[in-house]
């Protein structure tokens, strides 16, 4: 497998990080990959649209999806 290469800004986070938790640095690498996996995977019936969708018909499902969130109407009973 090829190296990959990192810029400074990068490897100095992966080393302070790596040093936080005493595990080496490939180690945090490796946790953080198999974390976004894990992430992505919630997602997944999501992305089952990708593809489907004309790019507007995708815009105009987020936008749906994002104002849905932000315009919850909460009420409470006191």
């Amino acid at each position: 497998m090829p190296a990959i290469m990192l810029d400074e800004d990068l490897a100095s986070k992966v080393a302070t990080v790596a040093k936080q938790l005493k595990i080496s640095n490939q180690a945090v690498i490796s946790q953080a990959i198999t974390a976004y996996m894990e992430k992505i995977k919630q997602h997944q019936p999501l992305l089952s649209f990708a593809g489907i969708l004309e790019e507007s018909e995708a815009d105009n499902l987020l936008e749906t999806i994002q104002q849905s969130l932000v315009n919850k109407n909460i009420e409470f009973d006191l």
